[in-house]
């Protein structure tokens, strides 16, 4: 039995003739009668009574049609759901987002997802070692991740490259940096002079802390760490109050740099850079508002990446 037949007879139950019912259904009378043919032979029975006024349903034809309405509806309810679901799309999705990431992007997603107020967006800020894990379990619908490791159970898209600056407080009047970045136009430090200072660091695991710890011992030059803070905004305050440098790309310190809070270098002899991936579970579908989303993630990156407010940024493929 196939849903078209169902269909044809329910028309020719509501017209109560094959001419009238096919007009309406749009298809050839004789195909009509074809179709009618082969249910009532499937059904085992006759489901009309032929005769000069019409047809009438017999009362095997009652309990059949009874039946099929009761599906047509369920099917015709079904697929308005289905088109509403497409054309508004609904639903909860869970995004895990570096904080230093979160600082650029958060604002410009949620602002472009204002058409679609059925969709709620749950931001979950984590450190990025823990990101790709939550993503594997199912946890988060998608991830923006920094230095992501491929793992099992985790699709992963690598996106830009993003460069790291000396964050330090902004001068008073103290000593200047002997001189600026070509390319940049920042002030520029040499490792050996970041090492000279005291140092606030992301706690473990940070992929920021692992690059700059690095490239410290690779030099052979011994620092002093004044405090480990796991929050980006309270360690770009502890810069700003004078109790340290540290090491952040520019969507962490954008805002704070625009608003004269704390001054931005290049390490001139030691660049350093990370990775920004988006990582969502393997082998699972996406839901059409997670699809909504997804694109909107994406689009604002690349926006954000065109625009002069986010510095030390490219795309992985435009990179040398």
């Amino acid at each position: 039995m196939e849903l078209r037949q169902l269909r044809y007879f329910a028309a020719i139950v509501k017209h109560g003739n094959m001419t009238r019912a096919a007009e309406s259904l749009h298809v050839a009378q004789p195909a009509l009668s074809q179709q009618l043919a082969s249910l009532e032979a499937e059904m085992r029975g006759r489901l009309f009574e032929r005769g000069p006024q019409g047809m009438s349903v017999t009362p095997a034809g009652e309990i059949l049609f009874r039946h099929a309405r009761s599906l047509l509806l369920q099917i015709d309810d079904m697929r308005e759901t289905i088109h509403h679901e497409i054309a508004r799309p609904s639903g909860r999705v869970v995004i895990g987002i570096a904080g230093s990431t979160a600082r650029i992007l958060a604002a410009p997603l949620l602002t472009a997802l204002k058409p679609y107020p059925d969709i709620l967006v749950e931001l979950v800020e984590r450190p990025s070692a823990e990101l790709v894990g939550l993503a594997a379990q199912g946890s988060l619908d998608l991830a923006i991740a920094v230095d992501a490791e491929r793992v099992r159970g985790v699709s992963l898209t690598p996106l830009f490259y993003e460069q790291l600056y000396v964050v330090q407080r902004r001068s008073r009047g103290g000593r200047k940096p002997a001189a600026n970045d070509p390319d940049t136009g920042l002030p520029s430090i040499r490792l050996a002079e970041l090492a000279a200072q005291p140092l606030l660091l992301p706690s473990p695991p940070s992929t920021i802390r692992s690059r700059i710890e690095s490239a410290l011992i690779a030099a052979h030059l011994p620092y002093r760490l004044a405090a480990e803070v796991s929050a980006t905004d309270l360690l770009i305050r502890l810069v700003a109050a004078g109790v340290g440098s540290t090491v952040l790309p520019w969507s962490a310190l954008a805002e704070d740099v625009a608003h004269r809070r704390i001054a931005a270098c290049v390490l001139a002899d030691a660049p350093l850079q990370r990775e920004l991936s988006l990582c969502e579970p393997a082998g699972v579908p996406l839901s059409p508002a997670a699809e909504v989303v997804r694109t909107a993630l994406l689009a604002e990156l690349q926006q954000l990446a065109a625009s002069p407010g986010w510095r030390g940024v490219e795309s992985i493929g435009t990179s040398k």
